[in-house]
């Protein structure tokens, strides 16, 4: 799903909470954003299946809903990036490249771990490549 920036940086306040959040509490922790402005994000934000209310709770003497992030930092940070990345691509940069220079150069173990997970996820994702290239010869020939 495709997040506005102003709805990244919203999301990126409820994931660095430790508890939902009422819409004044995410103001106070906004630099850019008013209550009203915020309500409206939020509000985008529940259309788009990212937020759900959790909960009542009181602040000062108002009682209001709180929010919490439905999906996790990992996912909506990836597939933000992998569009930064599909643009770059378009324009003839060649992905292993780019992934190379943002590899960390040192001999570290927190590095070999990187590499390790990494070549996890290039081993999952000829698995299922070569899964659905199987599954499509199966059906053309059916």
């Amino acid at each position: 799903m495709k997040l506005t920036e102003r709805e990244l940086e919203i999301m990126r306040i409820l994931w660095e909470a430790d508890k939902p959040l009422m819409v004044s509490e995410i103001v106070q922790r906004d630099k850019n954003g008013t209550i009203y402005s915020v309500q409206r994000i939020i509000q985008n934000l529940i259309k788009k299946e990212m937020v759900a209310v959790e909960g009542m709770a009181y602040n000062k003497k108002a009682l209001g809903r709180t929010f919490k992030p439905l999906v996790s930092a990992e996912s909506i940070e990836q597939s933000h990036i992998q569009d930064v990345l599909s643009k770059m691509v378009s324009r003839n940069i060649v992905v292993s490249h780019l992934i190379a220079a943002l590899l960390p150069a040192d001999s570290s173990e927190q590095t070999l771990e990187e590499l390790n997970r990494l070549e996890d996820i290039i081993r999952e994702r000829k698995k299922r490549i070569l899964g659905e290239e199987t599954s499509g010869d199966l059906q053309e020939k059916g």
